[in-house]
């Protein structure tokens, strides 16, 4: 064998292989949205872009999360081209590794956007009312040919993340620093963008249940019972708008001030703030039990129909009829 041709083999053996590298395989956006329930339980939806800009066609790709057992199927993945997948699972020292392989490769050129929702035991650790999670934030490995290689992260790569809490359940500790923390449908969520969230970080949350958060919580859910309640009644035609003057005081005292003042630490003015959206609610129920109708305009009859001035033209036209039988004695 000439020098020539070894080195022909050679190369040949290497792309065999080595059949794609970081660069050749992009990832674009990873946004975890994570939902973390009372009993511990997991859920996480998952939008991912992986573009494949290498010469081979990208099979699939895999990705590890940290916990006991994890529920997923080809269902719970929606994509972008619709490749249709298969699902498996492989338990490795950190968590359970879970592959996907395209039933429909992604093609060298193409991109593939997807939604993967999955449920995840025994991440969350959960002690009485206190709870704690760590999340990686790793980019997945492309399967290429068979084999697994790492993905290239471009710096305008989406990486960006939420973490819903239990409810009443509020932030002791976060790291990295999030963008800010949200109070979303009666929810503390800490969220990241891409400014603050890397690849390679390790989200770090720990939260405890609040009592004073809790009463918020649930003068918000009475709010909100109260504005559909209101709403229906509108509809019925009545006049709730004392009930909706007292429903927009509440919303300012228990959204706005109560929690305000729980953020800056006021545990006394959250309270106070909150006791008086409950008193508010008191009124707004009480005045929604009564209900005043709304006045509407009574339906016009034969007789309110008829033209201003015909009785008095009746009694002129009489007159003269009586006049011209009289000359006519």
């Amino acid at each position: 064998m000439t020098k020539k041709t070894f080195f022909i083999y050679f190369l040949i053996l290497l792309v065999t292989a080595y059949p794609a590298s970081a660069g050749d395989v992009s990832l674009n956006r990873w946004v975890l949205n994570v939902t973390l329930h009372d009993d511990g339980l997991v859920e996480e939806v998952i939008q991912v872009e992986i573009e494949n800009a290498g010469s081979s066609p990208l099979d699939g790709f895999s990705f590890v999360v940290p916990a006991s057992k994890v529920t997923i199927s080809s269902d719970d993945i929606v994509s972008i081209p619709a490749t249709g997948q298969e699902v498996k699972q492989q338990t490795v020292p950190d968590g359970v590794k879970i592959n996907i392989n395209f039933n429909t490769p992604v093609e060298a050129g193409k991109k593939w956007n997807g939604r993967i929702s999955l449920k995840a035991e025994n991440w969350t650790v959960k002690e009485g009312s206190n709870y704690s999670i760590d999340i990686p934030v790793k980019a997945p490995q492309a399967i290429v040919s068979g084999k697994s290689i790492d993905m290239g992260v471009p710096s305008e790569a989406e990486i960006r993340s939420q973490v819903f809490l239990p409810k009443s359940v509020e932030v002791t500790s976060v790291k990295p620093q999030p963008f800010r923390i949200l109070f979303q449908y009666d929810h503390m969520v800490p969220t990241w963008s891409p400014d603050k969230l890397h690849i390679g970080d390790v989200i770090r949350i720990q939260g405890s249940f609040s009592s004073i958060l809790n009463k918020i919580v649930e003068a918000d859910e009475k709010t909100r019972e109260l504005t559909a309640r209101i709403k229906e009644a509108k509809a019925k035609g009545m006049d709730v708008s004392e009930a909706e003057a007292h429903l927009k005081n509440a919303e300012d005292y228990n959204t706005n001030q109560a929690l305000q003042s729980f953020w800056k630490k006021d545990n006394a003015a959250a309270l106070e703030f909150n006791g008086y959206a409950n008193d508010e609610l008191k009124l707004a129920e009480s005045s929604l039990s009564a209900p005043g109708k709304t006045e509407t305009p009574p339906a016009e009859t034969s007789e309110s129909k008829k033209t201003p001035g015909f009785d008095a033209a009746g009694v002129i036209l009489i007159l003269l009829v009586s006049f011209v039988v009289n000359r006519k004695k």
